[in-house]
């Protein structure tokens, strides 16, 4: 079933990335000294999942043709890719995923997420007024599962756009165009008046916006929801 998931996430992605799917409980070479840093604090579950994603990583290196090497961790948190190659890597569910490509006109974001209804709680929290209003035109019992895909598309969005902007931005400054659709489809995202107060967002998320592939929960996707976006640089 890895590799149904493995499958699932290079499809959204299309031609030109590799991807490799570890999971969390499984055995895996021990984490280079340059990631080791960042982990000295780590709790148990928090290392096993960076140590799975580094190994994802280092798969999807090879799928490329390349040694494995070392994906350090910046100041910022985001993972340091090595010359020539830019990627994602998410996990959840104890599942991880790390999707590389060679091509420098790419930045990719990947968000993997447990399917459960997101609390409405934190609707206002992720959503903008206006998915906010789109979302009462849902079956009440559908929307907090709406609700976890835009966040689901939010959180890759994020990934994608931050190594050229550098921002750390919140849900409100990215609206979801049309409400994803149950299982697969592909939506869009672009900047709100917040976002576009960001530099370089407005043109990444433009008000058509900008294309998010959505996946799952199936069998294939190992039962979770998957986003994957790519971004011009």
């Amino acid at each position: 079933m890895t590799a149904e998931l493995q499958r699932s996430i290079a499809a959204l992605f299309g031609a030109g990335v590799c991807v490799a799917v570890t999971e969390s409980t499984a055995a895996h070479p021990p984490l280079l000294p340059t990631e080791e840093v960042a982990m000295r604090r780590a709790v148990p579950q928090r290392l096993a999942e960076f140590t799975a994603g580094r190994a994802a990583a280092r798969i999807a290196m090879q799928q490329l043709g390349l040694p494995p090497q070392a994906v350090p961790v910046a100041p910022d948190r985001s993972p340091v890719w090595p010359a020539g190659l830019n990627g994602t890597i998410s996990h959840a569910n104890g599942i991880c995923a790390a999707v590389l490509t060679r091509d420098a006109s790419r930045r990719l974001g990947l968000d993997l997420e447990d399917p459960a209804p997101l609390d409405s709680d934190l609707w206002p929290l992720v959503l903008t007024p206006t998915e906010l209003a789109t979302l009462d035109n849902v079956a009440p019992g559908d929307r907090g599962a709406i609700a976890k895909r835009i966040f689901c598309i939010k959180e890759a969005a994020y990934k994608a756009q931050f190594p050229m902007t550098g921002a750390v931005i919140g849900f409100q400054a990215l609206e979801v165009v049309a409400l994803p659709r149950p299982v697969a489809g592909a939506t869009r995202v672009r900047a709100t008046a917040i976002g576009t107060m960001v530099p370089k967002l407005a043109k990444l998320f433009p008000n058509k916006g900008s294309i998010v592939q959505v996946a799952g929960p199936t069998r294939e996707t190992r039962n979770l929801l998957v986003t994957a976006l790519t971004l011009p640089f």
